[in-house]
């Protein structure tokens, strides 16, 4: 199977009995305080991240929820950027999505009064800007790739709720 890049990535831990113990020992984990992850729970879910004075522009949140997937239930985690970073994303692509489908029309309207047709260029420079964006996304992923593995490794200690592993998560100086 080839693994392709996302633009939120997503993974699934099924939960051996109850997944409200492994809320519980994140949110009290996430209470005695860190250098590494700061966030909070509340009830089923869960908003990881880095501490604000480590992030950069790109810096990954990790939002967990609890789900019944059949007769069981899994942690359901989603990696993403802050907020403003992802609805910034959104509006470019709406606004190149806009743009190309007004070069559609615009281009539209030339032809049909015989005149060169040139707003239809703007279709394929759309698509191309999408496309460069979409890298762009990408590459920040690659670049915070370390917070994203720091994160998901704080998750994978808490679902197997070992004491030893925990004490790995205690405050240590910033490096």
């Amino acid at each position: 199977m080839a693994i392709r890049p996302r633009m939120r990535p997503t993974f699934e831990i099924p939960m051996k009995i109850d997944g409200t113990r492994t809320m519980a020992r994140i949110k009290t984990r996430l209470e005695k305080g860190s250098t590494r992850v700061s966030g909070q729970v509340v009830g089923g879910y869960a908003y990881l991240q880095v501490p604000p004075e480590r992030q950069s522009l790109l810096s990954p949140h990790l939002n967990l929820q609890l789900l019944e997937r059949g007769d069981r239930i899994v942690l359901h985690g989603r990696f993403g950027p802050r907020p403003n970073v992802w609805t910034g994303f959104m509006a470019v692509y709406g606004v190149l999505s806009l743009t190309g489908l007004g070069g559609i029309m615009l281009g539209w309207a030339q032809a049909s009064v015989k005149e060169y047709a040139w707003g239809f260029w703007l279709l394929p420079a759309s698509l191309a800007l999408i496309a460069f964006v979409y890298g762009a996304a990408v590459i920040g992923q690659g670049l915070t790739q370390d917070e994203m593995y720091l994160l998901r490794n704080f998750v994978d200690h808490m679902v197997a709720g070992d004491e030893r592993e925990e004490a790995l998560w205690e405050d240590e100086p910033a490096s």
